[in-house]
């Protein structure tokens, strides 16, 4: 038996979105409850976008393993076609695993070390302090792959750098905007929850836009994905 699955990268994309603006809006639904109306229930975590290992953490990390998954299909391909770029998709590939493993166990918490900030003498943006090594990861990222998106298809290029944008901008550049806020005024306040909604609504924005122009860019690479079923019966 064979079975053809038909996958339209514009639905992914559109189902993607619907699922991230009922999380905003619940998310700020609960900001506004817990600030506004002092309604601080504890079944309100699991949907706030400014809190770790609920529904909206799954939903980010779950988008980073499919990007992942994608990827590693096209890595694939471009292995059997000995592509020049082929080793760089698998380590893309393994990139955002390692993001969607960050980003359900929350391990770059671990380096929000208020003592360790103070003790550097940081300035107030660089509090979260691990917005340092991730800013050199991120500078080291763009010296190894520069090359490789500059030879990207035209198709595939923009929404290549729009998702980068998208999602960095969110995981460093919203960072450290929240760090400068909470220097300010502290964490425990409705604007900081803002900052903290917007920076996890850019990150899984980007990886909508990663996924969209990955499954379009598979799509041109392989007309379709057949399964194929042997079934044998034995005696």
């Amino acid at each position: 038996m064979k079975f053809q699955i038909t996958i339209s990268p514009f639905n992914v994309a559109k189902y993607l979105t619907l699922g991230i603006i009922f999380l905003t809006i619940c998310s700020i639904a609960v900001q506004i409850g817990k600030y506004i109306f002092d309604y601080r229930e504890p079944w309100t975590r699991i949907f706030n976008l400014d809190r770790e290992m609920n529904i909206p953490t799954w939903y980010s990390g779950l988008m980073l393993v499919s990007c992942g998954l994608i990827i590693s299909g096209i890595f694939s391909i471009k292995k059997l076609q000995s592509d020049l770029w082929w080793r760089k998709w698998r380590t893309l590939s393994i990139i955002f695993f390692i993001l969607a493993i960050d980003e359900i166990a929350s391990i770059h918490e671990v380096l929000i070390i208020d003592d360790l900030a103070d003790a550097l003498n940081l300035p107030s943006f660089w509090h979260s302090v691990w917005v340092i090594p991730g800013t050199i990861l991120v500078a080291i990222f763009i010296w190894k792959y520069w090359e490789f998106i500059l030879y990207l298809p035209n198709q595939l290029k923009p929404y290549f750098l729009i998702g980068i944008s998208l999602y960095l901008g969110g995981a460093l550049g919203m960072e450290m905007v929240g760090s400068y806020y909470d220097g300010i005024d502290g964490q425990q306040n409705l604007v900081y929850a803002m900052l903290a909604t917007i920076e996890e609504v850019m990150e899984m924005i980007g990886c909508v836009v990663f996924i969209y122009s990955l499954l379009t860019y598979l799509g041109k690479l392989s007309a379709g994905i057949q399964v194929n079923f042997d079934i044998k019966n034995k005696r």
